[in-house]
Order: C-alpha cells, then structure tokens, then sequence
C-alpha cells in the first residue's frame, strides 16, 4: 500500500515538473508576442493604405497605431540628410529617392557576422566599424523610415517574407509608395507608383507592373532587373505582408496600453490576400495551451497537496 502510495506521489510530481517545464517554455514562446495584444486583418487597402496623421498614427477600429520607429542614431547622421534635401520639396518621388540613394551609400550589403537580433543599423553607423560590417534588408528598410521620419515624412517598415521592403506616404498625391532601398527600384501602374498592397493586388490579377531602378551596382548589393522578376513576384504573393508597431516591443508598455485605454493595443497590421497565413494564428494556439496547462497545473498540484495533507 505504501508502494502504492508513493507510485502516485512520484507520479503527481513528475506530471507537475512536466507542466510546469510545458508552461514555461510557451511563456517564454510568447515573449515574441505576448498575450494581451491585438494582430489587425483587413483585406482592404483603404485600411492598410490608410492616411497617417502628423504624428504617424493612424486609428483602425477605434485603436491608435503608431509607425513611429523609436531610434538613437546621432543627430549628425540626420544632419546630412537634411542638408542634402535642403530647399527641395519633400513631398515627391524625387525626394524618397535621394533619401533611398543616401542609405545605400552608408550601408554595405551583405550577411552580417555579428549579432543582428541586438545590433541595430543606428549602432553600427555610430560606431567607428559602419563601413567594415555587412547589413541585409531590414536595415536598409530602417534606416530609410528613421531618415524620412527625422523630416517628417510618414513611413513605414512593411515585412515580406524573406524581405523587407519601406513606404513613404506622399502627400501630393495622397498615397503611400514602396521604396526598396535594398534593390533600389519602386513599382508603378499607369504613371502611378505603388504601395506594397498595391503591388500585391496587381500581382494577383496579373496586372503588369512597371519598374523604375533609381540606383546604380555598387559591387556589393544586386540591383532589381528582369532576372528578378519572378523571384520578387513569389515575395509579395506569398501572403505574409504586414507592419509591426515598433513602439510596443516590451510587456511594460503593452500593459501601460492596456491600463490607460482599457483594450488591447494593436501590435501588427496584417494585409490578408487569398494566400495569406494569418500571424499569430499559432501564438493564438498556444495561449489557449498555455491557459489550459495552468489549469491542469493548478488542478494537480491542488490534488497532490490535499494528499499530502
């Protein structure tokens, strides 16, 4: 009987370590996008191509996202760009490109051989090793929108998979346009240049699309060229388009949200074609796990004490 006993104490103890060790590595899973947010789907273009306002915000629903991109990158950096686009008007292709073709001078393409995830592209031009360390899209992206956000300019970091790509919204005509600055090319329809969504519907219903290369090789990145098309094609037709609120990246401010306008902030617009998977469908999956693991959790270990007692 004893045996017995102990048999079911051991057994108690090695189902709540395994549960506990379950439950702690979805929290830890979820720190990538933690319980209390909100991920925006919309198929619409009016939505996701929404006009900013001059703070960069736009509402969606009643909830305020922000395309602001939080930064530290010296004000000597910016002071170039300003100068180069002194006396221009700001609200044209023309500007998007000089502010595109000055990135490409202070970036070197490339795979990085240092810790990427927690070296951001302000650090490396604010070190004295800029030009030494190799940097892939996403920087390009960043520091296109910190550039044109230093001169007010709304824009944004829209992530593919397996690319990432940065809008500006020009005003005069009133829409936001895809800059590549990795490739440096933007897409255009009739004269009209185009947003990311706007590429993916016209890729969709095969629309033909005209590119305009803006930017000259430098030996170390790969210009767009006809080669390309296909590939790039494949990019913005696999369902994974989506802009992140870069100002929510930690719990402390996602609760603060969540306290002081009593709902859940928006952390991701996502634009949903046919094709598209929907993020954090598997994190919404995994909440349900970890909930339903701290019930389990707590129903056992209640049990085993009861025991005990």
């Amino acid at each position: 009987m004893l045996k017995i006993v102990v048999m079911r104490i051991k057994l108690h103890i090695l189902i709540t370590v395994m549960l506990l060790g379950f439950l702690i590595g979805e929290v830890c899973y979820l720190k990538i996008l933690p319980f209390f947010v909100k991920i925006y789907y919309t198929s619409e273009l009016k939505d996701f191509n929404k006009q900013p306002t001059k703070t960069m915000t736009v509402e969606l629903d009643g909830y305020i996202f922000n395309y602001h991109v939080p930064h530290d990158l010296k004000q000597d950096v910016l002071y170039e760009i300003k100068e180069l686009l002194h006396g221009r008007n700001l609200n044209s292709i023309h500007a998007l490109v000089i502010i595109a073709n000055w990135v490409r001078t202070k970036l070197k393409f490339g795979v990085p051989d240092y810790d990427s995830d927690n070296i951001l592209v302000e650090d490396i031009l604010n070190s004295s090793w800029n030009n030494d360390l190799n940097v892939l899209c996403d920087s390009y992206a960043r520091l296109f929108v910190i550039a044109c956000q230093s001169l007010n300019i709304p824009s944004r970091i829209v992530e593919l998979e397996g690319h990432v790509v940065a809008e500006a919204f020009v005003r005069t005509i009133n829409r936001w346009v895809m800059i590549d600055t990795t490739r440096g090319y933007y897409m255009s329809k009739d004269g009209e240049p185009l947003s990311v969504a706007e590429i993916v519907v016209c890729y969709t219903q095969g629309v033909p699309l005209i590119p305009t290369v803006f930017s000259e090789r430098r030996g170390d990145d790969s210009l767009y060229g006809e080669a390309y098309e296909i590939k790039w094609r494949e990019v913005y037709l696999n369902g994974y388009t989506f802009v992140s609120d870069k100002n929510r990246v930690d719990v402390q401010k996602i609760f603060s949200t969540i306290i002081s306008t009593l709902r859940l902030p928006v952390v991701k617009i996502q634009f949903v074609d046919y094709n598209s998977t929907l993020i954090g469908y598997k994190e919404k999956l995994l909440r349900y796990a970890v909930l339903l693991t701290f019930v389990v959790f707590v129903l056992l270990s209640a049990i085993f004490f009861r025991k005990k007692d």
